[in-house]
């Protein structure tokens, strides 16, 4: 993407806004939590979890075989078909939008389980992308960077993930839809985000009233888990999820419902910005969360590390343990109603939104440049240090004026 030397300015500025305005996240106690209002706990619906880690790593094999999903091709017509066959006939409403953009037809598939509750109020939309990028073009080998990518991590892990909690979002009783959102185009070339940047576009003032979140899941498959606060994104929901991770033993110094000490899977102190499908309906005042591991493999400057977007994104850097974590995060979410009932936070800025296209992109270097909200010196320090660069910038760029 090429800007402008003003334009990359202003989003300098907007993106230092927005990293100094981002809250500290404490990592707490899964025992209770506050939205219930019956005093009840997410251990109380542990034992009713039944995410399939091994079913969903199998899925991301399966789609890896497919060949590239590049928007239009026969690889992606025949995922499509095969979620339609088998959710059509277990009840599930399927819906294929299709777009043209930037020379590509892109297909959006979306899957409305609708509640049976008598009170039944609004959706909770669940996404994934499930393209696979159409070139390594970070791989250190050359002659690769003209390859399609395979897309283990970046495409199939998320777009597994949502495929088997189809199996079990009907047995939860719920008193709301679910929506399970496949959005098409999010990783090719220079344009990004494409799928759901259409369908926010085309949402009606009614269907974004009755949206609770858009819970979106992104390169969550790393067989080294760790899933850090991505920015922009709702503060509740955030919490909510350190919470369900606590219950579930993935938060560091955190006990979990058996009373063991968690794992350091959830870094919520980690605050990385990333612009991803999620930052279109957030911009609409939609609470909206990006659940991802932005260090996939080794650390790399201005990368999602080592693995991404290269020849090396392949299954068995993806573990079925990692997606069983994430999959039964999102399902006790589901079933504790954590992502219901929030909200609405302020849109981003309007500098912002003037970017023709959003790219899913590191703004930091993810394990390295991040900042550890857990030491609020360490924040004070780094905040200033990124408001001085920006100013200096600004400086230069005002005196370098005739």
């Amino acid at each position: 993407m090429h800007r402008s030397k003003s334009r990359t300015l202003r989003l300098g500025i907007v993106l230092t806004v927005l990293f100094l305005m981002a809250p500290v996240h404490g990592e707490t106690s899964g025992n209770s939590y506050a939205w219930a209002d019956d005093g009840s706990s997410p251990c109380d619906m542990i034992d009713e979890l039944t995410f399939n880690g091994t079913l969903a790593n199998e899925s991301v094999q399966w789609q890896v075989d497919l060949g590239p999903r590049l928007p239009g091709s026969n690889a992606s017509l025949a995922f499509r078909d095969n979620i339609k066959g088998l959710l059509e006939p277990a009840g599930w409403d399927i819906t294929e939008v299709e777009h043209h953009r930037h020379g590509m037809n892109l297909t959006n598939l979306h899957a409305r389980w609708a509640s049976t509750a008598n009170d039944s109020d609004g959706q909770v939309v669940i996404s994934a992308h499930y393209d696979s990028r159409g070139a390594a073009d970070r791989d250190e080998n050359e002659t690769n960077r003209s390859l399609p990518v395979p897309g283990a991590n970046d495409a199939a892990s998320g777009a597994a993930i949502l495929y088997e909690l189809a199996r079990h979002i009907p047995s939860m009783n719920l008193t709301y839809d679910v929506v399970l959102f496949w959005n098409d185009a999010e990783d090719q070339g220079d344009n990004y985000t494409l799928g759901s940047e259409v369908w926010a576009e085309n949402l009606s003032a009614s269907e974004i009233n009755a949206t609770h979140a858009f819970v979106l899941l992104d390169m969550v498959g790393d067989a080294d888990l760790q899933l850090q606060n991505i920015n922009p994104g709702n503060d509740t929901l955030k919490a909510r999820l350190v919470d369900l991770g606590s219950a579930l033993g993935l938060v560091n110094e955190s006990k979990d419902c058996n009373g063991t000490l968690g794992r350091d899977i959830i870094q919520y102190d980690v605050v990385v910005p990333v612009l991803d499908d999620h930052v279109h309906p957030h911009a609409l005042g939609i609470p909206s969360i990006d659940i991802m591991d932005p260090v996939y493999g080794e650390p790399k400057f201005y990368s999602f590390g080592s693995y991404w977007h290269t020849m090396e994104d392949t299954p068995d850097k993806v573990s079925a343990e990692s997606l069983g974590h994430v999959g039964r995060l999102v399902e006790l979410g589901l079933r504790t109603d954590a992502f219901i009932d929030l909200v609405n936070q302020t849109e981003m800025p309007n500098e912002m939104d003037a970017e023709q296209h959003v790219e899913k992109t590191p703004i930091s270097q993810p394990g390295e440049d991040s900042v550890n909200n857990g030491s609020p010196a360490m924040a004070i320090i780094a905040a200033v240090f990124i408001a001085t660069f920006v100013m200096s910038i600004a400086l230069l760029e005002w005196k370098a004026k005739p």
